[in-house]
């Protein structure tokens, strides 16, 4: 599992790649950091992301529940095919925010 983190204009960029599962203890834990941050705007690269088991996936929705409580954003960019079509079996796609394109998602965050 690889994960960067870039900050521009007050907006935090993580970009994930790999495999997203109950061995990604690094993710988990910057993850959880950046959901703990009060009034954080964050955009979550998925575009990299090969597999996202179901520790995963409920690693994602942790991190955006726990944003959401400090008052953060995050928001999700690219997913693959096969990360898409997980959040639309499981009906989190209207839970998600879900974008296309960076400057899609960087406007809202500025909203």
């Amino acid at each position: 599992m690889g994960i960067e983190i870039e900050h521009n204009k007050g907006i935090a960029t993580v970009k994930l790649s790999g495999v997203l599962n109950e061995t990604s203890y690094a993710t988990t834990n910057a993850l959880a950091e950046i959901a703990q941050e009060p009034n954080a705007r964050v955009i979550i690269d998925l575009s990299g992301l090969h597999y996202l088991g179901s520790f995963g996936l409920s690693v994602l929705v942790q991190t955006v529940t726990s944003s959401r409580r400090n008052a953060g954003r995050i928001l999700f960019l690219n997913p693959t095919p096969i990360v898409s079509d997980l959040f639309e079996v499981t009906r989190l796609k209207t839970f998600f925010e879900i974008f296309g394109n960076a400057a899609a998602a960087e406007a809202a965050l500025m909203k």
